[in-house]
């Protein structure tokens, strides 16, 4: 008996230990199914076994996927009936009292991990069948979904029924109830002749309204199906149509009484391959009917609200629909979405679709017919014409002189506005699943009113004639994979106004070549004041850069200057009637915008005049680079033959550079290796030096060699003053904000000295009338100085100084004794030019800008 018991005791422990590893076993599994269906609650309440199933008070199931998707399943008086405890399989059936379920989205980002969706297999279906009871019933059913308001509940029953294994025959009835209103889905299918047979009936207020029979027949390794649908009356629309618009991108808009009864009609045959759709259609053959009258504006999925008529006859290969025969007269309100890509003024509010079949005198495999397509909203479009297409291999449709017409009054952008643009242009070409070749015929032009950007571009009456382009396309399941533009267009501008040019009217005409990475345009600039300019302008689509190339052929100033006629900036006081000019310009500009390039300038023989100062024989080489927002000008060569302001000096040499900020260039630094000037006979250089035009003050070291005495007293507007002499000196140029002075400045003149004789009647008086003068005028009656020198001090407001001292003699004097004079002499720089510039030393231009800036200063 010990024994016994010793033996039970260790059963029972065994079968416990069992019992515990099994618990421990389903409650891992249990937690490992929650984590991986993302189930955050599931309760269950009144639980409990019955001879032949399960029966549930409550069940409460959340489900919360990474991506914020919720799905919440509430079950009231749930009862799961099994034929045998032990072949729980096929289930027998489910019923439940009441059942709310409600599904909120997440946030959806669509990754290239993400597995395109595709069709179960039909052992798939037929396994999960195996788990569907073989009645079902929701007595009462809550579905809330997301809608326009936000959350929107709907209220119904579900029935269900299946024979279990096979499966076939079942029936599924959906019941839905809208206030007063009741929809009702029954769809039925059964085996027949190897295949299945599938049956829908759409009931309203327990009327059927819309009917739809279909049998799929397997084949090797696809499925044939055959079907219909119909549709003769639907009087229910305006109750329907205002439920529906709870999940309607738009409210549509109530219905009137229909004129009359809405109908549609479809038939279909075709082969499909369930394995790779719905992802890939390019197994799809057969054929479709489809004939459609809808009398009041009607929502369709993707597309919108259509309304009128619409007859079809297409057929399928390989994915891709040929239509057979073709009428349409339909009017679209199109579903914002789809054009949400565009501008606002772009986007269509209405759109009419008129195909009208046209009959061919001949029998023939193409389909022609005459398009007229025209759509409503801010910026009107039309497109008229005759279409053809080819319906047997090769696929494609002709295009016979379309005629597209759009006018739009303004379109905005961060880039432009453009106002009152029209378009007018006559398509003729081809197009195909594969590629498309289209050509502007002649007639075809753009205009526009005006185009204004950021950047302070205000162009009006734009016209571009678009005559002979041409563009064609390649095309791919993928999408675009070729592209090329090419044409001669010619663009002309009325009146282009910037702040740097003279408003004007502007035109090109050249060679446009285009690809899906570029586009560039070749060809000569021109405006109404004669500047002609070869161009190439390059748009990188790819990088968004732009890159410029410009040419300045060699310009003869003597027939004039273009370019004073089209630059603002071109001082107006400067006048070149002489010489060659010449250049180029390589400008980029990235796609943030930051320019870099280059330019050069080539100048031979100019003659002009600058302000009040006459210019002769300049060359110059300039050569200019913008990089990273600074600019560098370098001036190798710039010489002036010969400079008049009232005097003539010259010539004049510089080599130099300038860099600075291109956005403040009064901070740059001007270097010069060579700077000098001839003057009077002599040499006036500066040392080769940096000057910093940031800071406040600059100090320059100025020479003065070889100066001839008798070229400056000639110059100098005093009567009967002549001499002989050369002059040296040194000066310290001070450049700050006031201007130009100098300080500490000596002149000197070289041994052995010279002459000055001062002779004229009114120095003679002045001896004669005044004793103490007496010596003086008879000293400088011929004066011969051994020692000249001299102070000079010139202030920013042009007063000079000049402290002169004298050591010499008369030979006719007193026999010839030394004589020493100390002469200050002070004259206003700008006055005595504005003298000499009165006088006939200077042009007659010259003297009229000085009689009109003196009249000026007067008023």
């Amino acid at each position: 008996m010990a024994r016994l018991r010793r033996n039970l005791l260790f059963s029972a422990s065994a079968v416990l230990m069992a019992l515990l590893l099994v618990a421990l076993f389903a409650h891992q599994r249990w937690v490992h199914f929650k984590q991986a269906q993302h189930l955050e609650v599931v309760e269950l309440a009144g639980l409990r076994l019955t001879t032949n199933g399960i029966a549930l008070r409550q069940l409460v199931l959340i489900q919360m996927q990474p991506d914020g998707t919720r799905l919440s399943l509430e079950a009231d008086d749930l009862r799961l009936e099994l034929d045998a405890w032990w072949r729980p399989l096929p289930l027998r059936s489910l019923e439940l009292t009441a059942a709310r379920v409600s599904w909120q989205p997440g946030r959806s980002e669509a990754t290239e991990e993400d597995e395109p969706p595709s069709l179960p297999e039909p052992d798939a279906l037929r396994q999960w069948a195996a788990w569907v009871p073989r009645e079902g019933r929701i007595e009462h059913m809550e579905v809330t979904l997301p809608c326009v308001r936000g959350q929107c509940t709907q209220a119904g029953t579900l029935n269900w029924r299946h024979a279990g294994e096979p499966v076939w025959p079942a029936r599924l009835q959906l019941a839905l109830s809208h206030d007063d209103h009741r929809l009702e889905l029954i769809a039925e299918a059964a085996a027949q002749d190897g295949g299945t047979q599938l049956d829908v009936d759409l009931l309203l207020d327990d009327q059927p309204r819309l009917t739809s029979q279909n049998r799929f027949t397997p084949l090797e390794g696809k499925t044939a199906w055959l079907g219909s649908l119909s549709l003769s009356a639907l009087p229910e629309a305006p109750w329907l149509l205002e439920w529906l618009g709870n999940w309607l991108a738009e409210t549509p808009a109530t219905l009137p009484a229909l004129p009359e009864q809405m109908r549609l009609g479809a038939g279909w045959e075709l082969t499909l391959d369930t394995r790779t759709l719905p992802q890939d259609w390019t197994a799809l053959a057969g054929n479709l009917r489809l004939s459609a009258n809808l009398p009041a504006p009607w929502p369709v999925v993707g597309i919108g609200q259509v309304q009128g008529r619409l007859d079809l006859s297409a057929k399928a290969e390989n994915g891709l629909w040929i239509p057979v025969d073709l009428a349409a007269d339909l009017v679209m309100r199109p579903e914002p979405e789809p054009f949400a890509v565009l501008p606002p003024a772009l986007r269509p509010s209405a759109v009419s679709l008129k195909i009208t079949p046209v009959t061919a005198s001949t029998p023939t495999a193409a389909l022609p017919f005459d398009l007229h397509l025209s759509a409503s909203g801010p910026s009107p479009l039309t497109l008229d014409g005759r279409v053809t297409l080819q319906t047997t291999a090769p696929y494609m449709a002709e295009l016979n002189a379309l005629h597209l017409t759009l006018r739009s009054q303004k379109l905005t952008s961060p880039q432009f506005t453009l106002n009152e643009l029209a378009a007018d242009l006559r398509l003729t070409g081809t197009l195909s699943p594969k590629a498309a070749a289209l050509r502007l015929d002649k007639g075809s032009r753009l205009t526009l009113g005006n185009l204004l950007t950021p950047s302070d571009v205000d162009a009006r009456r734009l016209s571009a004639d678009l005559a002979g382009t041409t563009i064609e396309a390649g095309f791919t399941p993928g999408g675009l994979t070729q592209l090329a533009l090419s044409g001669t267009p010619r663009l002309s501008v009325g009146e282009l106004r910037h702040p740097v040019l003279r408003p004007q009217g502007w035109q090109w005409s050249g060679t446009l070549v285009g690809d899906r990475s570029r586009v560039s345009l070749d060809g000569p600039l021109s405006n109404d004041a004669g500047l002609s300019l070869p161009l190439l302008l390059v748009q990188d689509l790819a990088g968004g850069t732009t890159r410029v190339d410009a040419k300045l052929p060699e310009l003869f100033l003597r027939a004039g200057n273009p370019l004073a006629d089209t630059l603002t900036d071109w001082p107006r006081v400067l006048t070149v009637g002489t010489g060659r000019l010449q250049g180029q310009l390589q400008l980029q500009i990235s796609s943030t915008g930051t320019p870099t390039g280059t330019a050069t300038l080539s100048a031979k023989g100019l003659g002009g005049i600058y302000d009040r100062t006459e210019l002769s024989g300049m060359d110059a080489e300039l050569s200019l680079a913008l990089q990273d927002d600074q600019l560098r000008l370098d001036v190798p060569v710039l010489s002036v033959r010969e400079a008049n302001p009232g005097f003539t000096f010259g010539p004049l040499r510089l080599d130099g550079s300038f860099t600075g900020p291109l956005a403040n260039l009064a901070q740059g630094r001007l270097t010069w290796r060579l700077a000098e000037v001839g003057l009077l006979g002599g040499r006036l250089w500066l040392e080769p030096g940096i000057a910093d035009l940031a800071a406040p003050t600059q100090q320059l070291d100025a020479h003065l060699r070889g100066l001839q005495l008798p070229a400056l007293l000639e110059a100098y507007p005093a009567e009967g003053l002549s001499g002989t002499g050369v002059i040296d000196g040194e000066m310290q140029v001070i450049r700050s904000d006031a201007g130009i002075s100098i300080e500490q400045g000596s002149l000197k003149a070289r041994e052995p000295g010279g002459a000055l004789q001062f002779r004229s009647a009114q120095i003679q008086a002045l001896g004669q009338s005044n004793p103490a003068m007496r010596l003086v005028t008879e000293a400088l009656d011929d004066f011969h100085y051994d020692l000249l020198t001299g102070d000079v001090h010139y202030a920013a407001d042009g007063a000079l100084t000049l402290g002169l001292k004298l050591h010499g003699r008369n030979p006719a004097l007193e026999g010839g004794r030394p004589i020493n004079f100390a002469i200050n002499l002070e004259e206003d720089i700008p006055a005595l030019l504005t003298s000499l510039q009165l006088s006939d030393r200077v042009s007659e231009t010259i003297q009229r800008r000085v009689q009109e800036r003196l009249g000026q200063e007067r008023k």
